[in-house]
């Protein structure tokens, strides 16, 4: 599996994010999800272990938009070239031993070349999604609403941070205010999905709420290892002023985390 080892250092070295194994035209590992490259990794490693013996190849990509994935092949073919006995080695010659060497260099030269080729396009493409993203960015932060005189846009942690804070702070008052008009349906409601919690405005549900907001923070906090997730979250927390409005957003954005910390709180 040196093959193997070899690619898997270049792989990380290099920062693909997006990787898959091919058998010829079949894929025998699917392209794993942002920020598991090392899980899926030590899956291919366990595939080629247990397959049988051919050209395998892992295909390598920087954003699920690319068409043309770079490829590192690996050869678990296990033929053995023929060894030449005593008397094929003596009728070589000194010019054709000099030769021999003289196409190998060129051959070397040649694939290193290659690899270049290859660095130099993929440095190209993480110019290019950088720049993309750096667009998206000052695209956002000019989008921002303005409120008196335009301030820096905060970090997505630091609108965590103060959101979070706002709700520790000021959220009860401000549940019972925007609850009022609706305060018998909602209390329908809250009794279904949290088995007939206490009435707001009472100093248990008080309680209730900053408990709710210290589970979310606590469960934002464990999408770290999935940036785009991760980064969506905080970005409904800063937009949001309570917790419902935080929970009404989550669920238009990705029905399952809504369904995940529905039931968390």
């Amino acid at each position: 599996m040196n093959e193997f080892n070899e690619h898997k250092k270049r792989i990380l070295e290099s920062g693909y994010k997006y990787i898959s194994l091919y058998r010829g035209s079949d894929r025998i590992c699917a392209w794993n999800n942002l920020g598991k490259i090392d899980e899926k990794l030590n899956e291919i490693e366990t595939r080629l272990n247990n397959n049988p013996p051919g050209i395998y190849v892992i295909k390598a990509r920087n954003s699920v938009s690319e068409k043309a994935p770079d490829q590192f092949v690996i050869n678990l073919g296990g033929q053995k070239q023929p060894e030449n006995n005593a008397g094929q080695q003596i009728i070589y010659k000194e010019p054709a031993s000099e030769k021999l060497l003289e196409n190998q260099r060129i051959l070397e030269l040649t694939v290193k070349v290659k690899e270049l080729e290859m660095q130099n396009e993929f440095l190209r493409g993480q110019i290019a999604d950088l720049e993309n993203e750096i667009e998206d960015l000052e695209n956002k932060a000019a989008e921002a609403p303005i409120l008196g005189e335009q301030t820096p846009v905060p970090s997505l942690m630091e609108s965590a941070k103060d959101f979070l804070g706002s709700l520790m702070e000021f959220g009860a008052p401000l549940l019972d205010q925007h609850f009022s008009l609706k305060k018998q349906q909602l209390e329908i409601e809250r009794m279904k999905l949290a088995n007939k919690r206490p009435a707001p405005g009472t100093p248990q549900a008080a309680k209730d709420q900053n408990v709710q907001i210290r589970i979310i923070g606590e469960w934002v906090e464990t999408y770290q290892d999935q940036p785009e997730i991760y980064e969506a979250l905080h970005e409904i927390s800063a937009k949001s002023e309570n917790v419902q409005q935080f929970l009404t957003q989550l669920q238009q954005f990705n029905p399952d985390l809504y369904a995940a910390i529905s039931n968390k709180i």
